[in-house]
């Protein structure tokens, strides 16, 4: 569920509660909801239609972009247990971790080093993996919704290091 909306998307795209979906099946429900909401088809219905197709529309983008993340998908699996959002503090292990994270990028901002950034990237792309595989155990096999809520924070740490990273190799590349 959402817990803004109390939408549960997972239904709303006829797909199994779990972590581990089908990407492509999530994809084919979403064209097809949108083509049969999208506010375009009801220009000639009343305002109270045409508003409750641009909810639903909206709705529907706001759960396709929730299912498609990995760390959203994971934290509506949460909520959907009635858990709240994680208030564990993460380890003093893997704050320092993300330190000296900040720390490379920087380094090879400073010395233009496109390769070094590459090589963050890939290192990167692993920790993701390991750790979206992690999240996979707890909720799909385990149904622990504590040690999945600290991946989720350790996750979108991972992800707003990648953007950092994206948007360094732009800036260097360009």
């Amino acid at each position: 569920m959402n817990t803004l909306t109390g939408i549960n998307y997972f239904e709303m795209f006829g797909l199994m509660p779990r972590f581990t979906i089908d990407l492509n099946s999530l994809e084919q429900s979403f064209r097809q909801l949108q083509t049969e909401l999208h506010p375009d088809r009801h220009v000639s219905h009343s305002n109270h239609e045409q508003r409750i197709a641009l909810q639903l529309s909206s709705n529907i983008n706001d759960g396709y972009r929730a299912l498609r993340s990995p760390a959203s998908r994971a934290q509506c699996l949460i909520n959907l247990a009635g858990k709240a959002e994680s208030t564990v503090a993460l380890s003093n292990a893997f704050l320092i971790a993300q330190m000296e994270w900040h720390e490379a990028i920087e380094e090879a901002v400073n010395s233009s080093d496109v390769v070094a950034l590459e090589a963050l990237s890939r290192r990167l792309k692993h920790k993701v993996s390991v750790r979206e595989n992690d999240i996979a155990v707890a909720l799909d096999e385990r149904s622990d919704f504590d040690a999945a809520g600290i991946y989720v924070n350790e996750l979108r740490f991972y992800e707003k290091l990648r953007t950092e990273i994206e948007g360094a190799l732009d800036r260097l590349e360009s």
